[in-house]
């Protein structure tokens, strides 16, 4: 295992959204600066990454999830077809973000990161096998679908977002029991969607559904720590 996969299973949160920054040339983080650092590496890293910043305010810009939502449905239909390389089309990797904005991000929910990294390992792998694999991915793809409805309802993509970031982490680190988080997540986020689509309080909280999934997320793994 090389240096960068092992510090991604060590520490696979803070180290991809410290690559993600450190790859970006300009004032702007592209896909392309994502797909150059990592995206040879595995598909998870990537749909980590792609979760995370659809969880964040970024991911409160209009137009944006809809752009994520698209990204993570690309990859995770190449991971069911067994592809193993992500490829992404030239037009959608100049799709960029302000790189001020991934390092607020990762100021403001630094501590979280690096909590959460502290509780990932590989475990409970029979969780995180081919099976698990091909599901986690299906559900990829519907939670991203689910995204761009809820982008009208602020930070409603938070819950979704949390699951495909657990989803991206278990793949990356072969973590069982983020694969099963991310599950549960799912069920979460379909549930809330129905409620908030059908009528229910679809208000947001600014960063309050962020720090809730990630807070979610903390709590089950230092249950299995």
């Amino acid at each position: 295992m090389g240096r960068d996969e092992k510090a991604e299973r060590e520490r696979p949160l803070e180290t991809l959204l410290d690559e993600a920054i450190d790859a970006a040339d300009g004032d702007e983080l592209r896909v392309e600066d994502l797909l150059e650092a990592y995206g040879t590496r595995s598909f998870g890293p990537l749909i980590a990454i792609l979760g995370l910043i659809a969880l964040s305010p970024i991911g409160a810009v209009p137009g944006i999830p809809a752009l994520l939502g698209l990204l993570i449905s690309l990859m995770s239909i190449q991971l069911l077809v067994g592809r193993d390389d992500p490829w992404i089309p030239r037009r959608l990797k100049r799709i960029g973000f302000e790189k001020e904005k991934a390092k607020r991000v990762r100021d403001k929910f630094g501590n979280w990161l690096r909590r959460i990294d502290k509780l990932v390992s590989t475990r409970a792998e029979w969780a995180a096998g081919s099976g698990a694999q091909w599901l986690a991915a299906l559900f990829c793809i519907g939670l991203s679908v689910l995204m761009v409805p809820l982008e009208a309802i602020p930070f409603a993509v938070a819950l979704p977002a949390a699951a495909i970031m657990f989803f991206g982490l278990g793949l990356t680190a072969r973590d069982g029991i983020l694969m099963i988080l991310g599950f549960i997540v799912t069920g979460a986020s379909v549930v809330l969607a129905f409620n908030w689509l059908g009528g229910g309080s679809g208000e947001g909280s600014g960063g309050a559904e962020a720090n809730a999934a990630l807070d979610l997320g903390a709590t089950f793994l230092t249950a299995f720590a």
